[in-house]
């Protein structure tokens, strides 16, 4: 646990002194909505299939800035840790200005590999940590698609169930660019937010939370904040019941 701690305070304390460094340079702050539909689907006790689908929007004025539909592939390597494989189809609207109306759709596909680790701090209390590696690919004047760069995303999430209906969170992710040509981008990003999840039961659940999005472009000086609330719809549909009935 101590050394899981010292790995997360050195992540965080980078991801502190990046934004802190770049707090004097142009930034550009926007408005947005994000509703998501999150679908589990459990096969047995070691695998479960993730599929979301997420609409992300500015709220002033409103227009599309982003689609995603994201598909995951989840194995349990043990008590506390898992690993996945996925795929995400990722459209963005462009400029990133909500005053544009004359805008054009840009696709990104990203191949990804995740593993996690569920850190048991008490009963109702819990450390979610998650490392997440992309592969960008871009789409071309010509609709092929070319290879961007590699991403690298740790995500610390903290859970605190007070009952089985409720799940308060609190969450910071650092993104990092690792290559193809992004000299002036390697801190890509940092997202930090909280949320309150609540389960009706077992399969259907809802979540509301509150998202800020920090992110450079590509000029390396200048940024987006972005102020984010974003609306969930948890299903989930466990096949090794149905097959037990």
């Amino acid at each position: 646990m101590k050394s899981n701690l010292k790995i997360t305070l050195s992540i965080l304390l980078i991801c502190f002194l990046s934004i802190r460094i770049t707090a004097q340079k142009k930034v550009v702050t926007q408005q947005l909505l994000w509703s998501r539909y999150y679908l589990r689907l459990k096969f047995n006790e070691n695998y479960q299939l993730h599929q979301e689908l997420e609409e992300r929007t500015y709220s002033f004025p409103w227009r599309q800035h982003q689609f995603v539909s994201r598909t995951q592939l989840e194995r349990k390597l043990g008590k506390a840790w898992n690993t996945a494989l996925g795929f995400t189809y990722f459209v963005q609207s462009l400029p990133q200005d909500p005053s544009v109306t004359n805008y054009h759709n840009q696709t990104e596909l990203r191949p990804q590999f995740e593993i996690a680790c569920l850190q048991k701090i008490s009963e109702k209390l819990s450390l979610h940590h998650r490392y997440w590696l992309e592969f960008r690919y871009n789409e071309q004047s010509n609709h092929s698609f070319a290879f961007q760069n590699n991403r690298f995303r740790y995500k610390l999430e903290l859970r605190y169930s007070p009952n089985d209906h409720f799940v308060l969170k609190a969450f910071d992710e650092l993104h990092l660019n690792l290559n193809g040509g992004t000299q002036q981008n390697i801190f890509n990003q940092n997202r930090y937010g909280a949320s309150i999840h609540y389960k009706a039961n077992q399969n259907y659940g809802f979540e509301l939370g509150y998202l800020n999005w920090f992110q450079q472009q590509n000029s390396g000086i200048d940024f987006y904040n972005r102020n984010i609330i974003r609306l969930t719809f948890h299903q989930s549909i466990d096949f090794t019941k149905h097959h037990n009935n």
